[in-house]
């Protein structure tokens, strides 16, 4: 994997150069300006793109936007710390940033493993390649309706888009799978709720999901329905790149949820979700993908249409009203 580093301190880029080089990986180049770091991507795009989010010439979101539209990598992006730069992070997150992390430095050894672990994770969502489950199941009776939500790469802004459009006051159970480190999953549900009518709240574990409510995530471990319809966090598979995963979401709804399912697979890279959404759509429920002119990164929708999993494909600004058809 070929890793890209943006940053202004040349101190910064040598730290990160060793730790990346610690874990057997390359590092193709380093810049010091948005500006360099865009013709760079052009010349030698990066498997992994590391960005400080305050570079001197360009807005860290906006580096990121431009790159995302470019050249699409997977792009973590850096802060000096990210719990005083929150509104930052979520900007970058959603223009494409898969992750953000606070500078490492030497004296913060356990900041350093920190990062040296998410690149790993990283490298091992651009190498995995998941199961086809083409079981099929018969279609349940309707009752309370669950609406699962996939996202990734871009994420935050799709799911913003989504909410904007859904009423307080639904039938239905939500349910979101964000691929996001759980420091942000409280934060970015505070960030969704300061901008939309829906009060999110991060699931508990153990919790009976009600319906009206929607729920997040909010651990690295991943969420699933257990078998008396309850929210469970656990941490098999445990070597899965994609942490919360949507794909294990996914088919524990599809085996536990006795009532009507709506799965929809939003903008990110990889694969993760699309098994899943297959299972959903072999049972008959309806299935919805996120298009490629409105996703941040197409790879995760792409992957459900490849496997015929998909009912629609829908800009971001037409999946609200789609989903709200099949609740009525």
């Amino acid at each position: 994997m070929q890793i890209a580093i943006a940053h202004q301190n040349k101190d910064v880029i040598r730290l990160f150069i060793h730790l990346i080089t610690e874990l057997n990986l390359d590092v193709c180049w380093s810049s010091h300006s948005g500006e360099q770091t865009l013709d760079l991507c052009r010349s030698k795009k990066p498997d992994l793109l590391l960005v400080q989010l305050d570079l001197e010439d360009m807005k860290g979101s906006e580096l990121i936007k431009q790159v995302m539209h470019n050249t699409p990598t997977t792009i973590i992006a850096i802060c000096h710390s990210i719990k005083l730069n929150s509104a930052s992070v979520f900007e970058a997150m959603s223009a494409g940033a898969l992750d953000a992390f606070s500078e490492p430095n030497s004296d913060e050894p356990d900041s350093i493993e920190e990062l040296k672990h998410k690149i790993s994770n990283i490298q091992k969502l651009h190498s995995s390649i998941d199961r086809i489950d083409s079981s099929k199941r018969a279609m349940p009776k309707t009752k309370t309706p669950l609406v699962a939500i996939g996202s990734s790469t871009g994420g935050p802004a799709a799911l913003l888009s989504i909410f904007k459009n859904i009423p307080d006051n639904t039938n239905a159970i939500w349910v979101i799978i964000q691929h996001i480190d759980t420091q942000f999953s409280q934060g970015m549900a505070e960030w969704l709720n300061s901008q939309t009518s829906i009060n999110i709240e991060i699931a508990e574990n153990h919790q009976r999901p009600l319906p009206g409510h929607v729920y997040m995530a909010g651990t690295n471990d991943h969420l699933i329905l257990n078998s008396i319809g309850c929210f469970e966090y656990i941490k098999d598979p445990v070597d899965y790149p994609f942490r919360p995963s949507v794909d294990v979401f996914f088919e524990s709804a599809v085996i536990h949820w006795p009532h009507k399912l709506i799965g929809v697979l939003l903008t990110g890279m990889g694969r993760d979700g699309a098994n899943g959404l297959l299972s959903l759509y072999n049972r008959g429920m309806y299935t919805i993908a996120q298009n490629k002119e409105s996703c941040a990164v197409h790879g995760m929708p792409k992957a459900a249409c490849e496997l015929n999993a998909v009912n629609i494909e829908l800009d971001v600004n037409d999946i609200a009203e789609a989903i709200m058809k099949q609740l009525s």
